[in-house]
């Protein structure tokens, strides 16, 4: 399988989903790819201006579905909105910009589903990298 493939349609449902939740205050066009090889479960980035007006598209959403039957529900929804919660948009301009995380999430995510609940959904992902790590570094050991 190569690095990068099209998503499935009920990977991208699901991100509609939540994304849908949530209120902005324009429309925008997503680009979705699947990344095989990518640590996170999902990165959202802006699309270079240049790119904007060959694709019509001005984030790329980067999944990797691998990565998704090592979680559970809640905790795919609150690292994708995680993600979703980046995005801010000037209402002047229309333009989109990505922000950092306060701390290591949002502090509505904290609200909203408690610190625990938040911690889990991350440290599935900080111990998911290592155990890839470690599989990565046995087979180099073996050959």
């Amino acid at each position: 399988m190569d690095r990068f493939y099209e998503l499935s349609e009920d990977t991208i449902s699901d991100f509609y989903e939540i994304f849908n939740k949530k209120s902005f205050p324009v429309q925008m066009k997503f680009q979705f790819q699947g990344d095989q090889k990518q640590k996170a479960i999902i990165n959202v980035s802006k699309i270079p201006d240049k790119f904007v007006a060959i694709m019509g598209k001005e984030l790329l959403i980067s999944i990797n579905e691998d990565l998704l039957t090592a979680y559970d529900d809640e905790s795919i929804t609150i690292l994708f909105e995680q993600e979703i919660d980046k995005i801010n948009i000037n209402i002047d301009s229309g333009k989109i910009k990505l922000v950092r995380t306060d701390l290591n999430t949002f502090s509505g995510l904290v609200n909203k589903y408690g610190v625990e609940k938040v911690a889990r959904a991350n440290k599935v992902e900080e111990l998911y990298q290592e155990q890839q790590k470690d599989a990565k570094s046995d087979e180099e050991f073996i050959v």
